[in-house]
Formats: C-alpha cells, sequence, structure tokens
C-alpha cells in the first residue's frame, strides 16, 4: 500500500511564503524573457571591462537583464556566474531548454526543485537553475546526444565495421542495457518508482566515460518519464552485493553526483546502500565529503531484505534481492522501426511550434498572477491560476503528443511499461504488451507509407 500524500514545499502543498517565493523566482524568469525580447546589447556600465557576453550579439546577458540581476541583489561572483553561462546562450536556447527540461512536468514543480535544493533562496535558485539549463543544452547536448540517441542507434552503431571506434561505444553502451546493471520495477512505500544498480556488474575497463556518462543520463531521463504527479523523485537502490575494488570507478560516481546535485535536484528521494562489504567504508568516506548533507540524508545502509521492508514493502523488492517480487530483468532488443515517427520532421516541428506557443501563454498567464497577487486581489489571483492549472495541463499533453518524434524508445516502452500519454504500468498484461506492438508495426507502416510517398512525387 503506498501513500500519496504531498509533503511541504512540493506542488499543491506550498505555504504562503512558498508560493510568492515562486513567483519572485518565475519574476526574474519572465525579466530574462523580456530584456532578451527587448534586443539591446549595450554594454552594460556595470562590466568594469568588455566580456563574452557584451561582445556576442546573440548573448542572453543583456544590459537590461544585467540591471535586473543587480536590482534583486545578484552580486559578485554570482552575477559573473550568470554573465558567463550566458555568454553563448540566447534567449531561444533558454526557453527551449526550459521546455524541455520541464518535458511532461508543470513548470511550476521544476522551479520548485531549485527552490528546495537552495533552501527557498531564491536569487541562488535561480542561479542554479540557469546553470542546469546551460549544462543540458550546451555541455550534455541532452537531448540530442541523449534523448534522441536512441538504443536503437545505438544497436547500428555497433555493427558498424567502418568505424571500429563507433562500434565500440554502440556495443558497449548495449551491454549495460543488457547486463541489467541499472533498471526500474515497482514502487516503494510511498509511490517512488524504484531504480536498482547492482555495482559488481560495472567494468571500469569496458566502456569509455563518454558512454558511461551517456548511459547514466539515459537512465536518469528514463527515470524522468516514470514520475507521475504526485511523485516527484526515485528511490535507488546500490546494491553492492558481490562489489570489490575492482568495481570501483570514481569518475562516473562523481559524475552521477553531480548530476542529482546540480542539474537534477530534488530527484533522489531515497537511496539505500545495500550489503555493502568492509572494504566500501573507505571508498564512502571518500565520496560522502562529494556531497551536499542533504544528499547525505537521504542515503541509508541496509544488510537485509528486512531493512529494505522499511522503505519497500515485500512485494515490490525483487527475489534478486530476496524479496517477493517473482520478476528478473530481461532487456528486450530494440527493433528496426519502433523509431519510425522521428523521421517525420514535418510533424514534429508542428507540434514544437505548438509547444513554444503554449510556453508564451504560461509566461503571460504566469505574468498576470504574479500582478494580481501584487495586488493583492484574491479572486483574480484565483482566476488566473486555474486558467494557468490548464495552460500547464496543454503543456504536458502537448510533450507526449511530440514525445515519439523527438525520444528514441527504450526497454520500458518496449515491455509497455511506459504507455501512450505517459501512463506507467510496472505490471503490462499480455493484451497490454500486444498494443505495444500494434503500435510499433504501425510506425513501420507508417515508414512504408512515407518511402512510397517520396517513390510517387
Amino acid at each position: 500500500m503506498t501513500t500519496t500524500t504531498v509533503a511541504q514545499g512540493f506542488l499543491g502543498n506550498l505555504t504562503s511564503d512558498q508560493e510568492s517565493r515562486l513567483r519572485q523566482l518565475w519574476s526574474i524568469v519572465l525579466k530574462l524573457h523580456n530584456a532578451g525580447a527587448q534586443g539591446s546589447h549595450e554594454q552594460t556600465s556595470l562590466a568594469r571591462t568588455e566580456t563574452a557576453a557584451s561582445a556576442n550579439p546573440n548573448s542572453a546577458y543583456t544590459t537590461e537583464f544585467a540591471q535586473t540581476l543587480q536590482d534583486v541583489g545578484i552580486q559578485g561572483a554570482e552575477l559573473k556566474s550568470v554573465r558567463d553561462a550566458l555568454a553563448n546562450t540566447s534567449i531561444d536556447e533558454l526557453r527551449l531548454s526550459l521546455l524541455s527540461t520541464a518535458k511532461h512536468d508543470h513548470p511550476d514543480a521544476l522551479m520548485l526543485r531549485f527552490l528546495r535544493a537552495r533552501k527557498w533562496d531564491v536569487n541562488k535558485a535561480f542561479v542554479m537553475m540557469l546553470h542546469a539549463l546551460v549544462w543540458r543544452i550546451k555541455d550534455q547536448h541532452v537531448d540530442d546526444k541523449v534523448i534522441a540517441n536512441s538504443e536503437l542507434d545505438a544497436l547500428k552503431d555497433s555493427q558498424n565495421k567502418a568505424d571500429p571506434q563507433v562500434a565500440k561505444a554502440g556495443s558497449s553502451f548495449l551491454a549495460q542495457m543488457r547486463c541489467g546493471k541499472a533498471y526500474f520495477h515497482g514502487v516503494d512505500r510511498v509511490g517512488r518508482p524504484i531504480g536498482v544498480v547492482k555495482a559488481r556488474l560495472h567494468k571500469p575497463a569496458e566502456q569509455s566515460e563518454e558512454v558511461i556518462n551517456r548511459y547514466i543520463l539515459h537512465v536518469i531521463e528514463t527515470a524522468r518519464l516514470l514520475l507521475v504527479p504526485p511523485m516527484e523523485n526515485v528511490t535507488i537502490v546500490f546494491d553492492l552485493t558481490g562489489f570489490s575494488l575492482s568495481n570501483m570507478e570514481y569518475a562516473p560516481v562523481k559524475f552521477l553526483i553531480d548530476c542529482f546535485q546540480n542539474n537534477y535536484p530534488e530527484s533522489l528521494g531515497t537511496m539505500l546502500i545495500h550489503n555493502a562489504p568492509w572494504v566500501f567504508s573507505g571508498i564512502w568516506r571518500i565520496i560522502k565529503a562529494w556531497m551536499d548533507p542533504v544528499i547525505v540524508s537521504k542515503i541509508h545502509f541496509t544488510n537485509s531484505v528486512a531493512d529494505l521492508e522499511k522503505y519497500i514493502a515485500p512485494d515490490q523488492i525483487v527475489k534478486e534481492l530476496k524479496g517477493k517480487e517473482q520478476w528478473d530483468y530481461e532487456y528486450v532488443e530494440p527493433v528496426e522501426g519502433e523509431n519510425a515517427k522521428m523521421a517525420d520532421t514535418e510533424t514534429r516541428d508542428v507540434l514544437t511550434a505548438e509547444r513554444q506557443r503554449i510556453g508564451d501563454d504560461l509566461l503571460r498567464v504566469t505574468g498576470e498572477w504574479i500582478d494580481a497577487a501584487k495586488a493583492n486581489n484574491k479572486q483574480q489571483e484565483s482566476e488566473v491560476k486555474a486558467r494557468r492549472a490548464d495552460v500547464a495541463e496543454d503543456l504536458r499533453l502537448n510533450y507526449w503528443r511530440l514525445d515519439p518524434y523527438v525520444r528514441g524508445r527504450n526497454c520500458l516502452d518496449r515491455t509497455g511499461v511506459i504507455r501512450q500519454g505517459g501512463r506507467i504500468d510496472f505490471y503490462p498484461s499480455p493484451d497490454s504488451l500486444t498494443d505495444a506492438e500494434l503500435a510499433k508495426a504501425l510506425e513501420v507502416e507508417h515508414v512504408e507509407r512515407t518511402q512510397v510517398k517520396v517513390v510517387n512525387v
């Protein structure tokens, strides 16, 4: 039995002060958008020397926005970090990054993650969010190199005889999927999706840093699809059964910690380090020092199934962990045609344009919400919040229409866990699997029809 009570500070359970801080954060975002729309790129007199941002005509860091940041108290090192982050990033890129990062979530839920991570300090939350958005589009290229770069693409890469490096990267990426190094199945006692990581399966020499980082991001982005409101975070079981020093590699651990702390804040609900051998104690002292105390507080050590049952019901603990859930991980291979809709760029562009329009509507109605709250007009504020909720729902529905055109299918799609429209079913029936196979057949048919059109032109 799971509990679905919304904790305070999460969407749906905000104090008046927390809601006020949420509006303050949105206000800065709106000012960034408006300053960029004005198109003024004069060098700010507040900067002592010309910066890369002021020299770049496409930079989102404008004179107006620099003044806005100082007006709200962002100065010194924080101001410089914003300027540097925006040096080669445009307003359009930031807006697209915000929409792609939000995915199917209510945008407020995204904002609240950063506010909670920075203990409701609005300025620090904005700076953190800005860096996460730039990291996503400029550093890691999450949307095109991870989400769109599918498991089927990795399979095709692994068969590339002309380029051994490409083939190795593809095969080593898939090897991690096939062995079940990390997987998601079931929910914990409060309804969070459960991820299991089997550390003993990690062999440091068998994949490059680029491949392991791509795999980590692939797993995180997949986990985000499993979060159905009011759930906003996951439970991770790090199974250290059979772990030895030969399995340890610090770089990916550091990357994972940075992801959770800086770029996917508040995505971790609980982490259970299970069956840790004595050799892990020294490793733990090192990696604990890299973690924010808030992250450390979410980590618990378990040594038995009874320990796990404090957090996960027995029928949700897989038998591999000595639970009652008679389920084994099995990787279902990608098949040709499963990503057929990604070739339909015309429909993708239509849905993307629709998403941008909805995003603009959200910014507009958010401005109205802020104005109504400032005027202390409770009736208007209530009416605007209702309209704003409708716009956020439009954004969610748009995401799931857009999803098959921008995201490569993964194992959870193929097994029917991730269903059309974002419905999650960890126990798909045979009928639902047939539906998934039918949808795949329709995608193949779509490709064949497209090819016929090309031939007949």
